[in-house]
């Protein structure tokens, strides 16, 4: 498994009024000492979402963009297309080497989920948004803005993109490059939106509280991400984390359902079907009406964004759980 990094903005206003102190020579007392250790470890942990390899990264980085769109390289993995299925907007990762950036450009909505590394993404009139792990980004249609990492860090990113949404027509929807002066110049400031907490571990913002249930086999965090009549046009999406040994029962989802794994290692399973490991990265499809399960291995916590897809088609019918003699024989998989 590839490492995790723990999210902490950098509190730039605080630091500045410790240099400046230290320059002018004044006399800290102990409180002031303890206040520039603070200063320094929280630098310290803003240093850390700093991604300096792709093999830092969590999701895979795909194939190379073949685009004089963006400036360095890039790369794009497809996750999820749009089909008559499951009907959810098509979906893609993509992952820019430091100082990889889009141009400036508008289309129709679309969400971004920050998967790793530190990154920029800007409207136009706007200061650039410095965004991490974990934050989730809204563009509505027809903004023209641009995305891409930091010039000392790797970035990856889900896009989430309305594909039956027609693109916005007029000035500004192509393609124009961020200069190296515009990039090197830029007015920036942490993403306002930000909701994840410095203790959190999880690739998104874990639930405060367990959620017990029969028809899990211990305690799962379920929160939403991502709301519906969001810019995308996607169905509501929930984060559930399974602590070690947790699944879920058999189950059906009349519209059906669609499973990204971000952390750990968990598994799904279509009645009649092999049982899929999944990864960070993964996606797990199952077809409106199937029996399935799904759950976190006996040895990590697992995490996965979950999408009820076909809202109009809520249904959820519950069955029972593999036995514990099925499930001690998984392990067996995760090394295949």
């Amino acid at each position: 498994m590839r490492k995790k990094r723990k999210k902490v903005c950098l509190v730039f206003g605080l630091w500045i009024s410790v240099m400046l102190s230290a320059c002018s020579g004044s006399i800290q007392t102990d409180a002031d000492t303890q206040q520039t250790k603070s200063v320094d470890e929280q630098i310290q942990k803003a240093d850390a979402d700093i991604v300096t390899t792709a093999d830092e990264l969590t999701f895979p980085i795909g194939q190379p963009i073949q685009s004089e769109a963006f400036t360095k390289d890039a790369y794009i993995a497809p996750m999820i297309p749009y089909d008559e299925v499951y009907h959810f907007p098509a979906t893609n990762h993509v992952t820019f080497e430091p100082g990889a950036r889009s141009g400036w450009h508008s289309h129709g909505g679309m969400m971004i989920l920050v998967t790793g590394g530190v990154g920029y993404y800007q409207e136009e009139g706007a200061p650039a948004q410095i965004i991490r792990k974990g934050d989730v980004i809204a563009c509505e249609p027809g903004v023209r803005h641009w995305h891409g990492a930091t010039p000392d860090s790797w970035f990856s990113q889900m896009v989430i993109f309305d594909s039956n949404d027609i693109p916005v027509e007029g000035e500004g929807t192509g393609e124009e490059p961020v200069t190296e002066e515009q990039y090197g110049n830029l007015e920036m400031e942490e993403y306002a939106g930000r909701t994840i907490t410095e203790e959190n571990t999880t690739m998104v913002q874990k639930a405060v509280e367990p959620m017990n249930s029969e028809t899990f086999s211990g305690p799962a965090y379920v929160s939403v991400i991502l709301k519906a009549g969001n810019a995308a046009g996607a169905p509501e999406l929930h984060y559930v984390v399974f602590e070690p040994g947790v699944i879920s029962n058999w189950h059906t989802h009349e519209g059906g359902q669609i499973l990204i794994a971000t952390d750990g290692i968990g598994y799904h399973q279509i009645e009649g079907q092999p049982v899929q490991v999944m990864y960070p990265g993964d996606v797990a499809f199952c077809p409106p009406g199937e029996k399935h399960w799904h759950g976190g291995s006996a040895d990590t916590e697992f995490a996965h964004i979950a999408v009820n897809t076909n809202p109009e088609w809520m249904g959820l019918e519950w069955f029972d759980r593999i036995s514990e003699e099925d499930y001690a024989q998984l392990v067996e998989l995760e090394a295949e």
